[in-house]
């Protein structure tokens, strides 16, 4: 017995010591800077100016094509707004305009034998629930300059990124910087209702003329404040990969009648039971490789013990995943989500309906396919009286490696513009208009350069949506940079 102890105190000192060794020993991932603090940027008054301006042109997009067709002459105007406002830009790239209200610019660079690269801003924005009119602190279309922020719908989904990249490249061709790499900048017109006409369309006309791109960046994670746990510094999100999107519907058709005589189960109570299951049996816990790398870039900028946890995540891998778990966000980064968004059922109140039906949205973790989840939820409500309808499918994005050239570039250029924010790779939890670039791109990208908190991400399609001033000019430094950047890259990525 002792002899037992003995070994297993032995086995626990070796246990300890590793820990400890891969925790002392663990290397940063992060760029090193000058100062870790942050710049001190002029303000721009003329950006500050013709974001305000942007946001006034209401380009709401609708799923419904009437409506669509009826908002077409705001698209035309903020068409008109880019060319009369970034007139350099417009007299030096060449400008195809794709199926009517999409945009694609393209600065020719001298080097032929280089992948070219885009950088992607969508232009249309989601309706305002009328019901919350009177909760916004200024007009939801008003451009409002107020409280060192621009206030309105689309300041940050995604006008202040298509503003931030016009401005920057104003900024680079008033310097005369002539590209070696050819740079595409697109704006597709319905990204918030897929993105059918607008991205789909420019990433066929890519395909159409034969342009394959070495680097894609678009919307998506943001420099988080305060959202990672255990970490007080900003961090830069970079999305390398994006959740996959699938609504099911569930239909069930049963005997109805007056509500005097109910039947011992309903169609509604066969319904109520069938989404109860789903959601009672959720996806089982997964790091995908995104997050495995998240994870990898971090640990080194943690506190004790969080470091310790991080670097030994052979160990501590369920530990992880179980922290995570218990957050939101947390929990839609390691898993496979499904929730109900939409039920029918009933026209009376005396009445028992026949016919109900509900809609659940599943966001998928790369590693998994949209088939999975229909056998998944065919599995978990086992009753061949529901009837299971995929409706709408987006695949889960291939996961683009943090070794890549560009994700390199992006960190740069992150150091170079937010000295005092960590980089890491992470999951994009939405879904963006990169999923239709996907065949033309090697490598792609999401993320947006501007810091933002929990109420900031919150006012994203909410209520209050606004961008801080100094935060805007950061943003258009960064793509300003990253332009530049792009450049000294060059020789590192030949066709």
């Amino acid at each position: 017995m002792k002899k037992i102890l003995l070994f297993i105190s032995a086995l626990l000192v070796i246990l300890i010591c590793v820990l400890v060794f891969n925790t002392i020993t663990l290397k940063s991932k992060q760029l090193v800077t000058e100062n870790g603090e942050p710049l001190k940027l002029e303000t721009d008054s003329n950006a500050i100016q013709h974001l305000s301006e942007a946001i006034q042109i209401n380009t709401i997009s609708y799923s419904d094509s009437l409506k669509m067709a009826e908002a077409r002459p705001h698209f035309d105007s903020f068409i008109v707004f880019l060319k009369n406002t970034y007139p350099l830009v417009f007299s030096s790239l060449e400008d195809t305009i794709i199926h009517g209200r999409n945009i694609l610019l393209k600065w020719k660079g001298s080097d032929a034998g280089l992948q070219p690269a885009m950088l992607y801003a969508h232009m249309d924005v989601v309706p305002i629930e009328q019901n919350t009119l009177p909760e916004w602190k200024h007009a939801a279309f008003s451009g409002a300059i107020a409280d060192n922020y621009i206030w309105g719908r689309g300041a940050l989904d995604d006008k202040g990124s298509l503003i931030s990249i016009m401005e920057a490249l104003t900024r680079c061709l008033q310097k005369g910087l002539k590209p070696v790499r050819t740079i595409y900048i697109a704006s597709g017109s319905d990204e918030e209702v897929g993105g059918r006409t607008g991205a789909a369309t420019i990433a066929q006309y890519c395909r159409d003329n034969k342009l394959h791109m070495g680097f894609y960046l678009d919307e998506g994670l943001v420099i988080a404040q305060g959202v990672v746990p255990n970490l007080k510094k900003d961090v830069a999100l970079i999305g390398t990969a994006e959740k996959g999107y699938l609504t099911i519907e569930l239909t069930v058709n049963m005997p109805g009648g007056h509500s005097s005589k109910p039947q011992k189960e309903t169609a509604l109570d066969v319904l109520v039971k069938a989404v109860k299951n789903v959601h009672d049996k959720p996806f089982d816990e997964i790091a995908a490789p995104s997050t495995r790398e998240f994870i990898d870039y971090l640990a080194s900028e943690m506190p004790m013990p969080s470091k310790l946890v991080f670097a030994n995540k052979w160990l501590f891998n369920g530990l992880i995943l179980s922290v995570y778990s218990k957050t939101d966000a947390g929990n839609a980064l390691i898993r496979t989500t499904g929730v109900t968004t939409v039920m029918n059922a009933g026209l009376q109140d005396n009445v028992i309906p026949s016919k109900v039906s509900a809609k659940i949205n599943f966001r998928i973790l790369p590693g998994q396919t949209t088939n999975d989840v229909v056998a998944r939820v065919k599995e978990v409500i086992h009753d061949e009286r529901v009837h299971i309808s995929p409706i709408d499918v987006a695949e889960p994005s291939q996961s683009t490696s943090a070794d890549t050239w560009g994700f390199k570039l992006l960190q740069k250029t992150s150091a170079e513009v937010f000295p005092d924010v960590v980089v890491a790779p992470s999951l994009m939890l939405g879904s963006t208009d990169s999923k239709h670039f996907s065949d033309v791109t090697d490598a792609t990208y999401r993320f947006f350069p501007n810091r933002m908190d929990n109420e900031a991400i919150g006012s994203i399609h909410g209520i209050n949506e606004r961008i801080k001033i100094p935060y805007f000019m950061e943003t258009i430094r960064f793509y300003e940079n990253l332009l530049g950047n792009l450049q000294t890259f060059s020789a590192t990525n030949k066709k």
